[in-house]
């Protein structure tokens, strides 16, 4: 009997070194194939992200050169404006200010401001005539008819 015993001891050990090889082995397996796994997904991130780096670059790029190009028109609009407000300037010094229709308007101008500026001080000298004049025209508007 202590020959099945052993056989059986034997056959049972010879199982377990099995599994624990076939335990190791799988283990090794998968911790290789996990770490393929790991470099080929790490690959791929970098691979796109150099991509995702040259379209923002060039991006980037497009913007600048298109910014560059609005910035050139507006500087040549601002500046066929600036020659423009001169060419009318000087138009006008040359043909409009010369006449002496200018110097009538400017006289007659004066002379309106010189008569608003007495009218409005004869009106505040007589602020408190004005004031009793509200007061008569307000009692005036509340008697009944």
């Amino acid at each position: 009997m202590s020959v099945e015993w052993v056989h059986i001891a034997l056959i049972v050990a010879g199982w377990m070194v099995g599994a624990a090889v076939g335990i190791i082995t799988g283990t090794w397996k998968f911790a290789a194939t996990v770490a393929k796994i790991d470099r080929d997904i790490r690959k791929e991130f970098t691979e796109r992200e150099s991509r995702l780096y040259e379209k923002i670059a060039g991006a980037i790029a497009d913007r600048e050169a298109k910014l560059s190009d609005l910035a050139f028109q507006f500087d040549e609009t601002l500046k066929a404006l600036r020659q423009k407000i001169n060419d009318v300037e000087l138009n006008t010094t040359k043909y409009f200010v010369s006449k002496g229709e200018v110097d009538d308007f400017r006289a007659e101008y004066r002379e309106d401001m010189r008569d608003l500026k007495k009218s409005l001080s004869t009106i505040s000298s007589n602020r408190d005539a004005i004031i009793d004049l509200q007061k008569n025209l307000i009692e005036i508007s509340k008697k009944p008819r």
